[in-house]
C-alpha cells in the first residue's frame, strides 16, 4: 500500500515537523510495512501542480497536516486529488482535530479525520484501515450513513524521532524544528497547547543527540516548539548548558536556537546561563499578551507581571540574544485605553521585536467554545481573527491594524530606532500614539522605504524640532540599509559633506556612509561592511566637526 504524507508550509524556509513525525510513527509503531513518503509544498505554490504531483505517485492513502495557515489550500488540493484519482484522504492536525464531524459533513472528498497524537493514531489507522476501525483512537469516519468518532487516547511514551535520513536530505538549510516536550502547564483560554495532552518531557539524551544532528545539518535556526520551554527549570538549564558547552565544536558557530519561554518564572540559575551564552546562539520568544491584571485572570493566564518586566529587562541587558515579546489585541476585558497602557509598558522594555497580534478564535480553544464568557465577533474564514468585542469596536480594531503595520515598519524592522527614541524620550510623545497616529495617517499603504521615511518626517516635523528629526531619520536610514535612497526632502547640499565623505573613502573604508548633523556639529559615520546588531542595524559612530579641520 502506497501512502503519501503531506503538509503545506507557510513558506519554503519553514520545514514542518508534522509529516516527518507521522512517517516516524508508521515506521516504528505500525505492525506492517508500508510504502510511505513525505511530500511538501507551500501555501504560495500552484495547488493544482502540487495535486498533480501527488496523483502521479498513484497513492492509496494521502494524509495532510492541517493548520489555520494552510487549511484552505489543503482542502483545495484534497478536492483536486480526489476528483482525479481513486484514493482515501485523511486529515489531522489542530485545524480539524476539534471539529472532525463538521469536516466530514462539509467535505465529501475527505474520508477520515484523526485527532490526538498522530504518531500513534495514524499508524493504528493504517494497520486497521481494512478491518475494525473502531479500535483506532481519535478516528472519525463514516459508517452506514452515520459519522462515528472514536475517543482519543492519552500517551505517556516518547514519540519516535522524526529525524530520519530523508528529513535531512529535504531540509536544505531551512529553519528546522525540534520538540523536547509535549503539552503545557498552563490552560490559557485562547490557546490549544494546554488541552492537547498532559505535559510530559522526552528523554533528554535523545534531545541532545537531535540538537547535534540538526546543528550539523546546515540549518541556521533550530526552533524548539515546546510551548513553555522553561516549565522545568532544571531540565531547561541542562539543555542550555549542553548547547553552550558544544557551541563552536559539535554545534557550528552561527547556529541559533529559538525557545518560547514564560518570562515570569525564569530562575536566577537560568538567567545566569543565558547571560553567558555565545552572542547570537539563542533567541527567546516571550508571550506577555496583556498587562491588564483583570484580563489575564479572565483568560486563565497566570502571570506575575512585575517579575515578567524585571526578567525581560535583564535578558535585554545581556545584549547577546534576540528577544521577541508579544501582545494580543482583542482579549476579554481589554479596551483601547487598556491596550494602549499594555503597549506602552511592553515598548518600554526595548525588546528587539514587539509583536502586536490579534486574538484568533481557534477551534478547540475555550474562547471559541464559551461564547457567553468570551463574547466577540470574528471572521468565519481562517485565521478566525477578532473583528470586535464588547470592549473594542470594529473601528478600533481597524485602527490597531494600522498601528501594527507601523510597529512592524518603524520598530521591528530596526529602521527608525533613533527617530523613535527622540520622539518618545526627548519630545515625550507616548509610544503608542507615535505608532497609532502615524499608522492611521499612512493607512497601511505599501510604499518604498524612502517614501515612508519622507512621510514620517512630514507627519512629525511640526510636533518637534524638525531639524533634529531630519537628522535622526538620516542616521536611521544609513544604519538600516546599504541601498536605501535618501529622500530629497531630507538632503542639504553642503561642501562639508563632500569633504568628510572624501576623508572616509581615502583613509578608512569605501563602504562608509555619512550624514552631517548640523544641530550637533558632528558627522555620523556608518561602516556598512560590518555585521549588523541584534536590531538588524549597522552600528554608527559620531565625529565632531573639529576632527576634519586638517583634512
Amino acid at each position: 500500500m502506497k501512502v503519501i504524507i503531506s503538509c503545506l508550509n507557510s513558506k519554503y524556509v519553514h520545514a514542518s515537523l508534522s509529516p516527518w513525525c507521522l512517517l516516524a510513527g508508521v515506521r516504528e509503531l505500525s505492525d506492517n510495512t508500508y510504502d510511505v513518503s513525505v511530500m511538501e509544498s507551500t501555501v504560495n505554490g500552484d495547488m493544482k501542480a502540487f495535486a498533480d504531483k501527488i496523483i502521479s505517485e498513484k497513492p492509496d492513502i494521502v494524509a495532510f497536516s492541517c493548520y489555520i495557515w494552510n487549511i484552505t489550500k489543503t482542502l483545495e488540493v484534497c478536492r483536486e486529488v480526489k476528483n482525479n484519482h481513486a484514493c482515501r484522504i485523511v486529515l489531522g492536525g489542530p485545524e480539524v482535530a476539534y471539529r472532525p464531524k463538521d469536516i466530514l459533513e462539509g467535505y465529501d472528498f475527505v474520508d477520515y479525520v484523526l485527532s490526538g497524537e498522530g504518531e500513534w493514531t495514524f499508524s493504528a489507522f493504517l494497520d486497521n484501515m481494512n478491518g475494525d476501525l473502531s479500535c483506532v483512537p481519535g478516528l472519525t469516519y463514516r459508517a452506514e450513513g452515520e459519522i462515528v468518532t472514536i475517543p482519543e487516547k492519552e500517551y505517556s511514551d516518547d514519540p519516535p524521532s522524526p529525524f530520519c535520513e530523508e528529513f535531512f536530505s529535504n531540509l536544505n538549510g531551512r529553519i528546522s524544528y525540534i520538540e523536547a516536550s509535549r503539552g503545557c502547564p498552563y490552560r490559557c483560554a485562547f490557546c490549544l497547547s494546554g488541552r492537547c495532552s498532559p505535559l510530559r518531557f522526552f528523554d533528554i539524551q535523545r534531545v541532545k543527540n537531535d540538537i547535534i544532528r540538526l546543528a550539523k545539518s546546515g540549518t541556521q535556526t533550530v526552533k524548539f516548539i515546546d510551548r513553555t520551554f522553561n516549565a522545568d527549570a532544571e531540565r531547561c538549564n541542562e539543555i542550555l548548558m549542553f548547547i553552550k558547552d558544544n557551541y563552536g565544536e559539535d554545534i557550528p558557530d552561527g547556529v541559533c536556537f529559538h525557545f518560547e519561554i514564560a518570562g515570569d518564572i525564569l530562575k536566577d540559575s537560568t538567567l545566569e546561563i543565558l547571560a553567558s551564552m555565545p552572542y547570537g546562539a539563542v533567541q527567546l520568544e516571550i508571550g506577555m499578551q496583556s498587562f491588564n491584571e483583570e484580563t489575564l485572570k479572565l483568560i486563565n493566564r497566570r502571570t506575575n507581571t512585575k517579575k515578567l518586566v524585571e526578567n525581560i529587562r535583564k535578558l535585554i541587558g545581556f545584549n547577546n540574544m534576540h528577544i521577541h515579546i508579544d501582545l494580543i489585541a482583542g482579549l476579554t476585558g481589554e479596551d483601547a485605553e487598556s491596550f494602549r497602557n499594555s503597549f506602552n509598558i511592553g515598548y518600554s522594555l526595548k525588546a528587539h521585536m514587539l509583536q502586536m497580534g490579534f486574538l484568533k478564535l481557534l477551534y478547540g480553544a475555550d474562547m471559541r467554545e464559551d461564547a457567553e464568557k468570551y463574547p466577540c465577533s470574528f471572521t468565519d474564514a481562517p485565521p478566525y481573527e477578532v473583528t470586535s468585542t464588547p470592549w473594542l469596536s470594529s473601528d478600533e480594531i481597524k485602527m490597531l491594524k494600522n498601528c501594527e503595520d507601523a510597529v512592524d515598519r518603524l520598530y521591528n524592522s530596526g529602521r527608525f530606532l533613533l527617530s523613535l527614541e527622540y520622539l518618545t524620550e526627548k519630545v515625550g510623545i507616548s509610544p503608542f500614539d507615535v505608532f497609532n497616529d502615524f499608522g492611521n495617517y499612512v493607512n497601511g499603504n505599501g510604499m518604498r522605504l524612502s517614501e515612508y521615511a519622507e512621510k514620517f518626517y512630514v507627519f512629525f516635523s511640526d510636533k518637534c524640532n524638525s531639524e533634529i528629526l531630519r537628522e535622526k531619520i538620516l542616521c536611521d536610514l544609513l544604519c538600516c540599509s546599504s541601498s536605501v535612497q535618501i529622500p530629497d526632502l531630507l538632503k542639504i547640499n553642503d561642501p562639508f559633506y563632500k569633504k568628510a565623505k572624501k576623508y572616509f573613502i581615502e583613509n578608512v573604508d569605501n563602504n562608509i556612509k555619512i550624514a552631517v548633523l548640523y544641530s550637533k556639529k558632528q558627522v555620523f559615520a556608518v561602516n556598512q561592511s560590518k555585521e549588523k546588531n541584534l536590531h538588524n542595524r549597522y552600528e554608527g559612530e559620531f565625529f565632531d566637526f573639529d576632527y576634519f579641520e586638517n583634512v
